[in-house]
């Protein structure tokens, strides 16, 4: 029991300790993708695993399960990627005009998360039309409330709160053209690459990005008019595309704002009337009273 162990007993005894230490030399190298402050982290195929699998959720209809798949991989891809792909989805998500929890102010939050915590992200051009749009929303909403407010009036309840490799090069160039800020070289990198695919993809992408460009916060010829009806000829010409489901969160949004924004000029023409009507009485009275 307490004697010396023989050469053979140290070789064994050296053995355990030093396979013991291989394992927690493999762990220790291992755990940047396992560990991470305590807790359990998604490796790169797992997180794209959830990321997929809510897309498929999102396509089904299934909002509550998209969303929580894109909540566990931000959870546990710490401040790293791909948890601005998820903050980015989840915007989607809160802005899905057939999600009967849509919610307009978590959509904008994830956005903002998005631009604020990935500054490089591939997907922060994208998020920063959303925040625009999102906001345009709030500020149009706002409007409408003051404007019955000085009709002294209560709002309706309807109206609601809330290729080939030179056709890749294009694209390509278009993505970049956008980020710098060139919205006509952009515009017309897409339309080279719409043109170049005919019916087939990726003219699709190609409709997408010009309906973003006209979109686009920063774009001096910003026109939702014109994003729409590419958005919409996106839908009409692509039925089969992966980029349908961001298309339509894209139309409702448009649609939605562009709603609200008719009933702010309405409304002001009510107030207009009004205010006429005003002023001929008291022109009357005036007149009454000489």
């Amino acid at each position: 029991m307490g004697g010396k162990r023989t050469g053979a007993g140290k070789f064994i005894y050296f053995c355990t300790v030093s396979l013991s230490i291989f394992n927690l030399t493999i762990l220790s190298l291992s755990g940047c993708a396992i560990f991470e402050k305590g807790k359990i982290a998604l490796t790169g195929d797992e997180a794209h695993r959830y990321i997929l699998h809510s897309q498929k959720l999102l396509a089904q209809g299934d909002y509550e399960g998209a969303l929580k798949d894109n909540q566990k991989v931000l959870s546990l891809s710490g401040n790293k990627p791909p948890g601005d792909e998820a903050l980015f989805n989840m915007g989607l998500i809160y802005a899905h005009s057939g999600n009967p929890r849509k919610d307009y102010r978590k959509s904008l939050s994830s956005f903002k998360k998005l631009v604020e915590g990935y500054p490089e992200s591939p997907w922060v051009e994208q998020a920063k039309i959303w925040t625009e749009m999102l906001q345009e929303n709030e500020k149009l909403n706002q409007m409408i409330e003051k404007l019955y407010e000085t009709l002294g009036e209560p709002k309706p309840a309807d109206i609601k709160i809330e290729a080939h490799a030179e056709t890749q090069e294009f694209l390509l160039r278009a993505r970049k053209l956008l980020a710098q800020g060139d919205y006509e070289g952009a515009l017309k990198n897409s339309q080279k690459a719409l043109s170049l695919s005919g019916s087939k993809s990726p003219g699709d992408e190609a409709l997408f990005n010009m309906g973003l460009i006209y979109a686009h916060p920063g774009n001096p010829k910003k026109d939702y008019g014109k994003s729409l009806i590419f958005f919409k000829k996106l839908m009409k010409d692509y039925p089969k595309s992966p980029w349908i489901e961001r298309t339509k969160i894209w139309i409702g949004m448009l649609q939605e704002n562009e709603k609200l924004s008719r009933s702010v000029e309405e409304l002001n023409q009510v107030i207009e009337k009004s205010q006429q009507v005003d002023i001929e009485i008291e022109e009357k009275k005036r007149e009454k009273g000489k």
